[in-house]
């Protein structure tokens, strides 16, 4: 096997080189791109890691050629039962996904999102490899050679979580069913084995502290920075189910009261004008995938057209539920204000683009909000403590409160009292994400399936179709393992 000296240094107007399923089966040599540098000088300071910086970002846009964008955030959403396909796009593989019984051959949107991530998983591998063999006087910028590679690691690590929590039993620590874990540039078509959950956290773990220690503060909403690792981190301790480091680090967030990480004064104000670059600019936002004319995300191109939110969510917003006799609605108006028209009718939810006024040319994939951290503060410490503490209790409601949420005690769109019970607490938080945060990631999916494991909740209760646990995750396609030599295994029930 020949060894590899090429890395793919792309800018956002590139041509995405996807890999297809014939890919798959070939030596990663026998590529040979029009935009390929050989490795050994395409990063060899500042200005080049910035170029390659700029194409592991790049990874995360959608693209002329291959797919995967924006599969990795709308599966899911299908999955819950948020989003349903439209009549302009009703294949065997979408109806896998709303019918919770994916399919596990010929996944072009599957086996895109897959490979797309651990494309993402190379290139950041490649420029790490390469930053760190380079002293930092190649950089002008003081301190930036640290800075770059943990931009490098915490997208990294976001990607590797992504697969884990689509691909892996990754709410069972002592899973062998995790990720194939790559820290070093792929030199060869050989497959590496599965790690197991516990030590795919620990790779994603790893990369989340390089980069709280060594990552830039603030860039821009749409880089990778400091607060975002920790935010990410307060995440995935909450999967793994370290409820206290999960519950303190997201405090520490809330705590600082930094304005350039706080809750937007609205929740409309954070999606609602997609005519301007702005829209890239809330405090809200963590860490963002900007989309503009020059480099799509593709949200706003699938969800309105070949997906649409469904009623059923639509209505789930005006459901409501009874605490010590007080019936408290689930919204207000974040649903019905944020659900735009999109092609054909077919409802869209927080991402019009490009469709009705033909201004609306931005939109934004959320990776992380600030009122994500606020929910996972509560969710965690409430199962920490096994209780429900008045901080806990003041977060949720904050989210409320921001919301349009009154405090008088009555009837309708009010705040959560004291009395509320743990298990009501707990599904609040539940139903509060769905709302908040549909159709961003796929939280309102995976909630399910960590409520299942943890409190036995009864997914079907919210999807009916997704009776098989197994099938809670999905299956590697069948052409990722052959063209592996069947070093991957595959997911148990597919």
């Amino acid at each position: 096997m020949k060894t590899i000296k090429h890395i793919y240094i792309y800018i956002l107007s590139l041509v995405f080189l996807g890999i297809s399923s014939c890919q798959l089966a070939e030596e990663l040599d026998d590529f040979k791109p029009l935009n390929a540098l050989d490795a050994n000088d395409a990063i060899i300071d500042e200005s080049t890691s910035e170029l390659a910086l700029a194409g592991v970002y790049a990874g995360f846009h959608q693209q002329n050629s291959g797919v995967g964008i924006p599969e990795i955030y709308t599966i899911p959403s299908l999955m819950s039962g948020v989003l349903i396909n439209t009549f302009l796009f009703n294949n065997d593989e979408v109806q896998g996904y709303v019918n919770n019984n994916p399919l596990s051959v010929n996944t072009s949107q599957g086996l895109g999102a897959y490979t797309r991530m651990y494309d993402i998983i190379n290139r950041a591998n490649w420029l790490i490899e390469k930053d760190e063999a380079l002293t930092d006087d190649k950089f002008p910028t003081p301190g930036r050679r640290q800075e770059i590679i943990a931009e490098a690691k915490m997208l990294r690590a976001t990607a590797n979580f992504y697969l884990l929590r689509l691909w892996g039993q990754f709410y069972d620590n002592t899973s062998p069913y995790g990720i194939s874990i790559r820290t070093e540039p792929s030199r060869s078509g050989n497959a590496l084995p599965r790690s197991s959950v516990s030590d795919s956290y620990e790779a994603i773990i790893d990369d989340l502290n390089y980069a709280i220690a060594n990552g830039p503060y603030l860039r821009a909403k749409y880089y990778t920075n400091t607060a975002y690792a920790k935010g990410l981190k307060a995440k995935v301790l909450l999967y793994q189910g370290k409820y206290a480091e999960a519950a303190t680090l997201a405090k520490s967030i809330i705590d600082t009261q930094d304005p350039n990480f706080a809750l937007s004064e609205s929740y409309g104000e954070i999606f609602l004008d997609h005519s301007t670059p702005d829209l890239f600019d809330s405090a809200e936002i963590l860490f963002g995938t900007k989309g503009e004319p020059a480099a799509g995300i593709g949200i706003g191109n699938v969800i309105g057209t070949i997906e649409a939110v469904t009623p059923t969510y639509i209505n789930s917003a005006l459901a409501s539920t009874v605490i010590a006799g007080q019936t408290i609605s689930h919204d207000a108006t974040r649903v019905s204000s944020t659900v735009m028209s999109g092609f054909f009718g077919f409802d869209s939810l927080k991402s019009n683009f490009n469709f009705f006024p033909p201004a609306n040319i931005y939109e934004m994939v959320y990776h992380l909000r600030m009122a994500e951290i606020y929910l996972i503060y509560a969710e965690a410490d409430a199962r920490a403590t096994n209780s429900v503490r008045s901080d806990a209790l003041n977060a949720l409601n904050t989210i409320r409160e921001r919301a349009g949420a009154t405090t008088t005690g009555n009837d309708g769109f009010e705040t959560y009292p004291a009395s509320i019970t743990l298990s009501q607490f707990l599904e609040a938080i539940r139903i509060e994400k769905r709302i908040e945060l549909g159709v961003e990631t796929g939280e309102d999916w995976f909630d399910l399936v960590r409520y299942h494991f943890v409190d036995g909740f009864d997914v079907t209760t919210v999807k009916p179709s997704a009776t098989n646990p197994d099938k809670y995750i999905l299956p590697i396609d069948y052409v990722t393992i052959e063209a592996g030599k069947n070093v991957v295994e595959q997911n148990p029930s597919y």
